[in-house]
């Protein structure tokens, strides 16, 4: 496949990069500069597939800025969507499991109503309209909770939660027991946007790690895997002080891959294992 990709130097674009190298796909990050200047071209040709991992992901910056994000998420996607439907290529669109909202304690699949909570995941919801409604035949990867990439990246949330780790007083740091989801490498992930695009799927696809969490036993496994005498303690989520009312359940259910007879995805105790090991002493 020739694939061109938005958000290649993030967290998810980055692995998306090293994964399409091992396959052999032909993968070129495109810079998002200038897409939304009506008439701006893209390189793509009929064929091609558009993988548009490139978004405003701080949910905090959404709420106090909806505009920048209706522009980041929604607008850019739709100017990609249209772009892509004229010359006859294939998108993907990385979305959020965040989209679903509350509304229920049990973990999300697709075939429930999406109803998002934030700002944040509802400019995820609207851009899947968007690139749908231009791309019909369009792949919507819905992920949460990703982790990986490098230890010095400031947004690394397993490296980060080490450092707390290693400098708490005490012998103890907080994590918040309500909120689940599915702790879901980055590399994992990507390799499975490759099988569905590969596969020509279409169509929303959970895509995370198999099992679930809440962020506390998350960070204690983190702490456990490092190897460091320091306990996880609950605390009220308000601790936090956020400002996003970001739903306690972000859990998903890759139901359609399973019904489709595709692969489990790796559970989430062992591909973290296998990145803490990654990671510098």
């Amino acid at each position: 496949m020739k694939i061109w990709l938005t958000g290649a130097n993030g967290l998810l674009g980055t692995a998306v990069r090293e994964a399409a190298l091992k396959a052999g796909h032909d993968c070129v990050p495109l810079s998002r500069d200038g897409l939304l200047v009506p008439g701006a071209p893209l390189p793509l040709a009929p064929g091609d597939v558009l993988v548009h991992a490139a978004a405003n992901t701080d949910v905090e910056a959404c709420e106090r800025e909806p505009a920048a994000c209706w522009r980041d998420n929604v607008l850019l996607s739709e100017a990609l969507a249209r772009r892509v439907a004229l010359v006859d290529a294939r998108m993907a669109y990385i979305s959020s499991t965040g989209v679903y909202g509350s509304a229920k304690a049990t973990p999300w699949h697709e075939f429930d109503a999406a109803d998002p909570a934030t700002v944040h995941h509802r400019s995820k919801l609207l851009a899947e309209s968007a690139v749908m409604r231009h791309c019909p035949d369009a792949l919507i990867v819905r992920t949460g909770w990703l982790y990986g990439g490098r230890a010095d990246n400031a947004k690394n949330f397993v490296a980060r939660r080490i450092d707390e780790a290693r400098a708490a007083t005490g012998g103890r740091i907080a994590s918040n027991p309500r909120q689940r989801g599915n702790p879901s490498a980055a590399t994992d992930v990507a390799e499975r946007l490759l099988l569905l695009l590969a596969a020509r799927h279409t169509g929303v696809f959970n895509t995370v790690a198999r099992g679930h969490a809440s962020r506390l036993e998350y960070v204690a496994e983190i702490v456990r895997l490092a190897g460091l005498p320091v306990a996880v303690e609950p605390v009220d989520p308000s601790h936090f002080k956020r400002l996003a009312p970001v739903s306690d359940n972000e859990m998903a259910d890759n139901l359609r891959s399973r019904l489709l007879g595709l692969p489990e995805m790796p559970d989430w105790r062992d591909s973290l294992a296998r990145y803490v090991a990654t990671l510098p002493s």
